[in-house]
């Protein structure tokens, strides 16, 4: 394993690779360049390659230096056996469902995952959501969310997604349980809270 992820100790180490060697990198997001899908720190990452191979599903969407900067200097640049098979797996599961057919998606923000919603609100029977998103419907719904993270200028938006669902017969499911802390922090003095109800009159601060 390397130090780094780019650099001279990092080449010197690709160079010293014996056929059929794996050499693992450190994270690459410990440079900032990374999310910022720096071309320059693109450039670095792909001169220690000859070929680019995505195979991490989970973070195939993301426009990061070692996602889609890396494909602009490597050619070829292809998805690998696990990312077809999730993808084959997909397509299939959503162009044919089995009934009654439910979705989860979750996720910080409404506005990122909001053509991922409305596309399955025409195919499933369940869309469960979760993850920060939540606090955003719950608030346009009239719920009390304290300090946690909504996007105010989406809430019209959240409303007319749970709109959606009631007219087209889904049903719409948030989390009833949610942890609170007067902090975010290992060391938060937090809780859980069982229901919807108690949390908007007692738990959220």
């Amino acid at each position: 394993m390397a130090n780094d992820c780019i650099g001279e100790e990092v080449e010197k180490l690709v160079a010293e690779l014996s056929d059929g060697g794996v050499l693992l990198l450190e994270n690459v997001r410990f440079h900032k360049e990374e999310e910022k899908n720096d071309p320059e720190f693109s450039k670095k990452l792909a001169a220690l390659a000859d070929v680019y191979v995505n195979d991490a599903f989970g973070s195939a969407h993301r426009a990061h230096a070692s996602t889609e900067g890396v494909a602009k200097y490597l050619k070829p640049s292809v998805a690998g056996f696990l990312m077809q098979k999730e993808l084959d797996y997909l397509v299939g599961a959503v162009a044919n469902p089995k009934k009654p057919f439910a979705a989860i998606v979750g996720g910080l923000k409404v506005s990122t995952k909001i053509g991922v919603i409305e596309s399955l609100l025409g195919k499933v029977d369940i869309l469960i959501l979760g993850g920060g998103m939540m606090f955003t419907l719950y608030k346009a719904q009239g719920y009390s969310v304290g300090s946690s993270l909504v996007e105010e200028d989406k809430l019209d938006l959240a409303t007319s997604l749970v709109e959606k669902a009631k007219a087209k017969g889904v049903s719409l499911l948030l989390p009833t349980d949610v942890v609170i802390a007067d902090k975010f922090a290992a060391d938060a003095n937090s809780k859980v809270c069982f229901s919807m109800a108690f949390v908007v009159n007692f738990c959220l601060v």
